[in-house]
């Protein structure tokens, strides 16, 4: 089991970065097939393999509970560094998630008015502090879809890399329905009986990525 659970992650990030899928987008990957990879950690990294071990045996022992499974994490998040074998380390996938969480993201508050096209934002040290300061349970970032709060407002989560433009968001491939959203670009003004009026045109978009300068 712990040799099939290596192989599955090995596959797993290789497929990712090769195809650039979400997160992965950039990241570099030493290995071309997933063989390879499982025989280098084994037979060059016996602590990792050990530690595999020890780990599968409490996922087992745990219902094979998600949180428990063993995972492959990068030491250094360069993505030039990547997946290589100097740079990985076993990560229960709990804490793997938590670690993904624990980095900055921003909220964009998209404004009702359609005149206002430049959304206000606000920065915060993890996605679990904007889940509890919007009162969202379930909060995805990176998506380039909006979420609603309950008292009406709109927002989009990114993370620091997509919102410097480090990485592009990327709809979910088991996304079932994309939703479709309206917005509005000012083109000129017109003054009917002395009143100035903005005149916007409108159009249709499925996904969104906002572009900040100067931010980390």
């Amino acid at each position: 089991m712990a040799a099939y659970l290596l192989f599955k992650s090995v596959e797993s990030r290789i497929h990712s970065c090769r195809y650039s899928q979400g997160i992965y987008k950039g990241i570099y990957c030493d290995w071309s097939e997933p063989i390879s990879g499982v025989s280098e950690i084994i037979k060059l990294k016996p602590d990792m393999w050990k530690e595999w071990i020890a780990q599968t045996k409490c996922f087992l022992e745990n219902d094979q509970f998600q949180s428990y499974r063993p995972t492959i994490d990068r030491i250094n998040t360069d993505p030039s560094i990547g997946y290589r074998l100097s740079n990985i380390a076993m990560l229960p996938f709990g804490q793997n998630s938590y670690k993904a969480q624990a980095k900055p993201v921003y909220a964009f508050e998209m404004g009702n008015n359609q005149s206002n096209v430049i959304p206000t934002f606000r920065r915060y040290d993890s996605i679990t502090d904007a889940k509890k300061d919007l009162g969202l349970p379930k909060l995805e970032n990176d998506t380039g879809v909006f979420t609603n709060t309950q008292d009406g407002k709109t927002f989009i989560l990114q993370s620091s890399a997509t919102t410097v433009g480090e990485q592009s968001v990327e709809l979910d491939s088991n996304e079932s329905e994309q939703k479709v959203y309206t917005g509005y670009i000012p083109i000129g003004q017109v003054e009917i009986d002395g009143q100035l009026y903005t005149i916007n045109q409108p159009f249709t978009f499925e996904q969104m990525q906002i572009k900040l300068k100067n931010q980390a």
